[in-house]
């Protein structure tokens, strides 16, 4: 099977440095925000003011709120990120068929098609796309609040849910029912895992592009070279191009 190449687009070069943004944004903002909320809540935790644990426990409503701001935040920036490299390639590849309209317009499902269309590969093909496909459901629950959405990821990730133990005068659990947004507590180690997906796949695209460059520069070749042995995952060209 031959290596998987699709046609390079000013789209690809324009997308290098996104996996750096929201890496960056993670280290740089994210995690230090969340370390003084976390610092702020175990300071509180040793006082021995008695408001101060009515302070604590409002400290941990704050985090847990902001933990859910920053996964609606970094999903925005994936979903920008992808929308804008779709439309640098709708541009390129099928100007004036109207799809410019529908990558700005389309929801998760088209998005997922039109990848499909203009790049000749599955989306779910790429590694990262399970973590993706879920971190779109968290952003919609975080931007939505309860719905569709956050069943969904209620029925795919439900440690993001504490579970309460039945009350002392309660004979049995009361009947299942999809957990309330408002109870989600999204770790810091699963936003992180999120960025990562992200960053993964940006990496995997330009992969992808650097083995489509035909007249390939010695260092590049040397480079690839030395992917092509250490990567976990390299798509392959199927009969009729596609991955």
């Amino acid at each position: 099977m031959k290596v998987f190449r699709w046609k390079n687009c000013y789209a690809d070069v324009a997308a290098s440095k996104h996996g750096v943004t929201v890496r960056s944004f993670f280290d740089d903002v994210i995690a230090p925000a969340i370390r003084a909320l976390e610092e702020k809540i175990a300071a509180l935790g040793r006082s021995d003011s008695p408001g101060d644990a009515f302070a604590q426990a409002d400290t941990g409503d704050v985090l847990k709120e902001t933990k859910m701001a920053f996964g609606l935040a970094i999903q925005s920036i994936w979903e920008r990120q992808l929308r804008s490299y779709l439309r640098g390639c709708v541009e390129e590849l099928a100007p004036g068929e109207g799809m410019v309209a529908q990558v700005t317009k389309g929801h998760w499902a088209r998005l997922y098609e039109l990848f499909l269309e203009l790049r000749g590969i599955r989306l779910d093909a790429f590694p990262s796309f399970a973590e993706l496909d879920t971190f779109q459901l968290l952003g919609n629950a975080c931007r939505h609040g309860d719905g569709p959405s956050a069943v969904a990821l209620a029925a795919r990730c439900p440690e993001l849910w504490r579970v309460y133990p039945p009350g002392p005068f309660e004979d049995q659990p009361p009947d299942p029912e999809p957990p309330p947004v408002a109870l989600m507590d999204v770790p810091v180690e699963r936003l992180r895992a999120f960025v990562e997906a992200i960053a993964t796949f940006w990496d995997d695209a330009e992969y992808i592009y650097n083995e489509s460059i035909e007249r390939k520069h010695p260092s590049l070749e040397t480079k690839l070279a030395r992917e092509r042995t250490e990567r976990s995952w390299r798509p392959q060209a199927t009969p009729n191009g596609c991955a």
